[in-house]
């Protein structure tokens, strides 16, 4: 970008944009350096570019000022969250609503760090991280791996910005920004060591056996049980009860993430679903019929 070029973006995005401020899209065949009609034109097209994001998280707060001041329930007092959303929003879901509500703060944290709004797919990486450590120190460590980028002609895609937010959820900051764009690693790590399953079990398509532990009943920071079977004794016996290993419930929660993404539901509203699925009655008659001899 040329100095006259961000000179006009920045007077352009100053004010509130409006369509007028483009022209009609017309072919025209020209070469060389841009004029400073065709800068003008361009800084423009960026203001709409960046009105349109900027709008998405303005979206989002005003979802938020609405549904924490219960200003949907309407003259009557009656109305629900969703018969508000499908009166006023197009009827969108709730749970379409709640994403948009879970990312407006870090959506303008970034916009203001950065001077312009983040991708969409960027923003849903860090908004777990941005929800524990606040949105602006998260917005501040992404525009440095932006200008990282920028400076060494590295293109920051999701999964770089995924692998970001991996150092700061773990509490770690990266020493290098470079280290952020090597290919993401999908868990569990190649050459991370597994347990031996006692039973012969194998992890599907590896030929690695990956086994759970069994602890005491009752023992601090354990998985609670999700049911009781028709005795009320659990599986593992007096001695405690099974709960998952690491390498499950890494593949677990890679997979829930991968389906609540697809369904554009929360990671935990797509927990609670298969929690729900665990604990019903089909659920063990699907095991007892797979494992039958």
């Amino acid at each position: 970008m040329t100095e006259t070029e961000g000179a006009v973006g920045r007077k352009d995005r100053a004010r509130a944009f409006v369509a007028e401020l483009l022209p009609e899209p017309q072919d025209i065949e020209r070469t060389g350096p841009l004029t400073p009609k065709e800068q003008q034109t361009l800084g423009r097209v960026h203001a709409a570019r960046d009105h349109h994001q900027t709008a998405k998280w303005m979206r989002g707060k005003a979802l938020a000022v609405a549904f924490s001041r219960r200003l949907y329930r309407g003259e009557d007092g009656q109305r629900t969250r969703q018969e508000y959303l499908d009166d006023e929003w197009d009827g969108i879901s709730e749970s379409a609503a709640y994403r948009e509500i879970g990312e407006w703060p870090v959506a303008k944290a970034i916009s203001d760090a950065c001077e312009r709004p983040a991708p969409d797919s960027h923003v849903r990486a860090l908004v777990d991280v941005a929800d524990q450590q606040g949105a602006e120190p998260v917005a501040r460590w992404y525009a440095e791996l932006r200008h990282h980028g920028q400076q060494a002609g590295r293109r920051v895609t999701a999964d770089v910005v995924a692998n970001l937010a991996d150092f700061l959820r773990e509490g770690t900051e990266p020493e290098r920004l470079e280290a952020l764009f090597a290919p993401r690693q999908i868990a569990p790590a190649a050459g991370k060591p597994r347990k031996p399953a006692p039973d012969g079990r194998t992890e599907h398509g590896k030929g690695e056996a990956v086994a759970g532990t069994i602890v005491p009943h009752g023992r601090d920071g354990s998985f609670p049980n999700l049911g009781t079977n028709a005795a009320g004794a659990s599986p593992a016996g007096e001695g405690g009860r099974w709960v998952l290993s690491a390498d499950h419930v890494d593949r677990l929660s890679a997979w829930i993430a991968a389906g609540a993404d697809r369904a554009q539901i929360s990671p935990d509203r797509a927990a609670d679903l298969l929690l729900d699925a665990l604990v019903s009655d089909e659920f063990e008659q699907w095991i007892a019929a797979r494992t039958q001899v």
